[in-house]
């Protein structure tokens, strides 16, 4: 078996007007390659997604106000092509891609691919992207730890330098340099292959999600929490 974690990745991180995967769209991606935790080489790209602008509580987030995204950005179609053009060769280079919470970031994309006419490759099982999540490899690995998990949070305990918060290439390097502290520290992930990691994280998401929901309905009967993973399925409607 190879030392996968020695080897180049890459890293993906996106800014959006908002939360919802369905309806919201990109504003910055920014997809670094990586050696060892640390960045050689990143694209960065700002989309204008035309019509749509980017609310306040966006602004806040990432900074980037509709106006610039309008004046200064690549029409948002190009963006994900580019993107997807990336991502669709690291399966034949044997790159894993890293996300913090993939499911956001990889959904988003996914919808964004559909409005072109494309997929994401994740789908097809003959063209695979292995993704390596810190915030679920973090979880699963030190479950006895208190306090938040968010990647700032995840950078401070694995004493790793954040460039900036939300900004999508800051945001791309600290997930992965956070990634490689983890494999580091923890023998039993390099002592899988990449695909192993990859599947095990799909059984973790899982887990993790029933924990969220046991807390969760403990105020609400009625939560539930998807626990899919690295992307969530668009929902077929029956007919």
């Amino acid at each position: 078996m190879s030392a996968w974690w020695l080897d180049e990745w890459a890293a993906l991180d996106l800014e959006t007007t908002g939360l919802d995967v369905e309806t919201d769209r990109i504003v910055t991606a920014a997809l670094a390659r990586v050696l060892r935790g640390v960045p050689v080489e990143t694209r960065t790209w700002l989309a204008d997604a035309g019509q749509k602008d980017i609310p306040l509580e966006a602004v806040k987030v990432h900074g980037i106000t509709s106006k610039v995204a309008h004046r200064h950005g690549r029409p948002v179609d190009e963006v994900v092509g580019a993107l997807a053009r990336e991502l669709a060769e690291l399966p034949y280079e044997n790159i894993p891609l890293v996300v913090a919470n993939a499911p956001f970031d990889l959904t988003l994309l996914t919808r964004e691919h559909e409005r072109t006419g494309r997929s994401w490759p994740q789908g097809h099982h003959s063209h695979r992207i292995f993704v390596l999540d810190p915030l679920l490899l973090d979880w699963k690995l030190d479950q006895g730890r208190d306090g938040r998990r968010r990647l700032v949070d995840l950078c401070e305990h694995y004493d790793v330098v954040h460039a900036g918060p939300h900004r999508a290439d800051a945001d791309a390097a600290a997930a992965a340099a956070v990634t490689y502290q983890i494999v580091s520290q923890y023998p039993e992930l390099r002592q899988m292959s990449l695909a192993e990691v990859h599947e095990r994280q799909v059984g973790w998401a899982v887990e993790r999600a029933a924990a969220r929901q046991r807390r969760l309905r403990k105020n609400d009967p009625t939560a539930v929490v998807d626990g899919r993973w690295p992307l969530i399925p668009r929902q077929e409607v029956a007919r």
